[in-house]
């Protein structure tokens, strides 16, 4: 793993191929015309000494120093050209096989942390655990990065809510205030901008600090689940080849969630209702747990027929019966295919919203209402209507208090006049 503290990691391109070992520091040679150059060098102020000597007639103590002289200043001239040359060329030898092996080991270390990070995604078990595992190796890389899961608002580009990872653990996603918007949700690409810029992310620029911010967004098969967001001081963002391994991480988890969703599913079908052919209570109690566990935020929805005493009475109970169909299909067909549509009891079913906030759900369930009375009008069916209460997941501590709180906020949305979708007060 890279070493705590570090901004970065900079090494070759390749993603999986372990780098060759540096190769090993060799002497440098003397190579073309330097030996002429340096032999010039060297005998150029004896022979000049000699022809002084001999000019001027000299004899003795004079001959021998000017002699003296003359090697000194050979030596000193092969110390300037030959000595000093060979050192620095020493040097740059070793600082080049230095440099090259500082990138080997570092190359190494990618290499290892790439193979530490497919381990231990291929041990995790469930969505929180993946997520988990994303949120430590970006925080591994980038140890001083304000790092945070942004899950986005089903269908568009704005984020609803956040998951950090905060002592090694995963907090509960958290709602973002006013859903703001997302550079990378809605170009489906890596965004690297400053708070500062014209083209910040909304979630940025709320900041009343300046920082310098990278999103990349996270796809699930055809949909993106949110984007992981990366704020650091202005200045200190990785460099492209940090950013590309990043984006290797948040890819290889993504893959690994589609398959847990594969292989766990969203829910599992238990007894079937007789009349509606929808899912029982059991299916409901099934998915509310894998809902919670895989931490992503979700909504539950009690729908609640308006009098179904009366609805029976008046209408006896075959025409209840079918009327109870009309109902469950306009859900079923109205709601999104990977949202759960539950009967309970009686007149009563349940919805989970995957991925969704109160606001998203109610104005689901309000073109429920639209398709169903428009079903009526055509089909020249005994008039019904029902009343839903919508409750995040967030705002209970546990199944029942959830499922408590939706049948709370659908006796407000009845105690109002009924035909209406009511949101659990806090």
């Amino acid at each position: 793993m890279p070493a705590p503290g570090t901004k970065g990691v900079t090494v070759p391109d390749s993603d999986n191929q372990r780098p060759e070992a540096a190769t090993p520091w060799t002497p440098p040679t003397i190579h073309g015309s330097e030996p002429l150059r340096v032999a010039a060098a060297v005998a150029g102020p004896p022979v000049l000494a000699e022809l002084v000597i001999a000019a001027a007639s000299l004899t003795g103590t004079a001959a021998t120093a000017i002699r003296i002289a003359g090697w000194v200043l050979a030596v000193a001239v092969v110390i300037s050209t030959v000595v000093r040359s060979l050192m620095g060329q020493v040097a740059a030898a070793r600082v080049a096989a230095a440099d090259a092996h500082g990138k080997a080991l570092v190359a190494r270390t990618e290499v290892d942390f790439r193979s530490s990070f497919e381990r231990a995604l291929a041990q995790t078990e469930s969505e929180p655990a993946a997520i988990r595992c994303l949120l430590r190796a970006v925080s591994e890389l980038r140890p001083e990065t304000d790092t945070a899961l942004l899950l986005s608002v089903p269908d568009e580009p704005k984020v609803g809510w956040s998951v950090r990872l905060v002592d090694g653990e995963l907090e509960p996603a958290r709602p973002v205030p006013d859903t703001p918007g997302c550079a990378a949700l809605a170009s489906a690409t890596t965004t690297s901008t400053t708070s500062s810029s014209l083209d910040a992310c909304a979630h940025v620029t709320a900041l009343d600090m300046a920082v310098a911010s990278i999103c990349i967004p996270m796809r699930l098969d055809d949909r993106l689940l949110g984007a992981v967001s990366m704020m650091d001081a202005p200045g200190e963002s990785p460099d492209d080849h940090t950013i590309a391994l990043l984006e290797w991480i948040v890819e290889r988890t993504a893959v690994r969630v589609s398959e847990q969703r594969r292989l766990q599913g969203r829910s599992v079908i238990a007894r079937e209702d007789d009349i509606t052919g929808l899912p029982g209570p059991q299916a409901l109690d099934r998915q509310l747990r894998d809902s919670i566990r895989s931490l992503v935020p979700f909504c539950v929805a009690l729908v609640d027929v308006d009098d179904f005493a009366g609805l029976r009475r008046h209408h006896g109970e075959d025409d209840t019966n079918d009327s109870l169909r009309v109902l469950a299909d306009s859900l079923r067909l109205t709601l999104r295919p990977e949202d759960l549509v539950c009967r309970l009891d009686g007149g009563r079913f349940a919805v989970v919203l995957g991925n969704c906030g109160a606001t998203h759900a109610s104005l689901a369930l309000e073109r429920v209402r639209e398709a169903l009375a428009l079903t009526l009008s055509m089909d020249h069916r005994a008039p019904f209507t029902f009343s839903a209460g919508v409750v995040e997941s967030h705002k209970a501590t546990s199944i029942d208090d959830l499922m408590d709180r939706a049948t709370r906020a659908a006796k407000l949305a009845h105690g109002n006049g009924g035909n209406r979708v009511a949101v659990a007060p806090d």
